[in-house]
């Protein structure tokens, strides 16, 4: 007989765990922009601290086919209260991506599934793979 251990399978939640970062090290208003594939494609992700809650984004205004951050680094508008293409100043609400200009009215952000466990922060959406 022998005495080792079968092989350890992962569940599919640990198979699509992406990390992004120790929850320390995101905080109040931060965020993270993290290179992924969505659907296939190469694109990034948002992930932020809002209200003390992890939320993500597809990296992708609903108004033109740009990133957020496509021309400077911040996507907090200057009150720190919604996030705002910085291409043409549409904003959204940090919590459930709807956009909060009229120009967009009842379009919303990609949300992407997070979790947040064991001090660490992870992608977990079914969409999103590694992006190598």
């Amino acid at each position: 007989m022998s005495s080792s251990s079968p092989p350890q399978t992962l569940s599919a939640l640990e198979r699509r765990k992406l990390l992004v970062c120790p929850s320390a090290d995101l905080k109040e208003h931060q965020h993270r922009i993290i290179p992924i594939r969505f659907k296939q494609a190469p694109q990034s992700a948002i992930v932020l601290r809002f209200g003390g809650q992890v939320y993500a984004y597809l990296n992708q205004c609903v108004h033109m086919v740009r990133r957020l951050d496509c021309m400077h680094d911040g996507i907090f508008d200057t009150d720190q209260d919604s996030l705002r293409c910085s291409m043409h100043g549409i904003v959204y609400d940090p919590t459930t991506g709807a956009s909060k200009s009229v120009l967009c009215a009842g379009e919303r952000l990609e949300a992407l599934r997070t979790l947040e466990i064991d001090g660490q922060i992870y992608l977990t959406d079914k969409r999103v793979r590694h992006p190598t």
